[in-house]
């Protein structure tokens, strides 16, 4: 059975990132690239730690016009950001998944 969690993933030139998925396997929140692993999972603490304060979040929009939305840190530094979603009712529904799985002590690592 899946369970919510983050993944801890090695990318190009050594660096790392994380993803929060859902339940069905679905990306929630995505970071950008960390140099070092302790740093990355210093971010998922700083994720668990933001994201279930709404006002952490911020509605965006791609260039398309496609909302998105990103999680901040209290210092306003962006932790991770969503995928397009094809309306805002859908990425408002995404925060709120956000906001409730990030808590999540589960951290798969797919560093090795």
């Amino acid at each position: 059975m899946a369970t919510v969690h983050y993944e801890l993933e090695k990318v190009r030139n050594g660096h790392f990132i994380f993803k929060l998925k859902g339940l069905n396997d679905e990306v929630i929140l995505a970071s950008d690239t960390f140099c070092s692993k302790a740093s990355a999972e210093n971010a998922i603490n700083f994720a668990r730690y933001n994201a279930p304060d709404e006002s952490n979040y911020e509605l965006m929009r791609t260039k398309s016009q496609s909302p998105y939305f990103i999680l901040r840190g209290k210092n306003y530094q962006i932790l991770g950001q969503s995928v397009p979603y094809s309306s805002e009712a859908a990425a408002r529904q995404a925060i709120k998944a956000a906001m409730k799985c990030a808590a999540t002590e589960e951290i798969m690592d797919m560093t090795s």
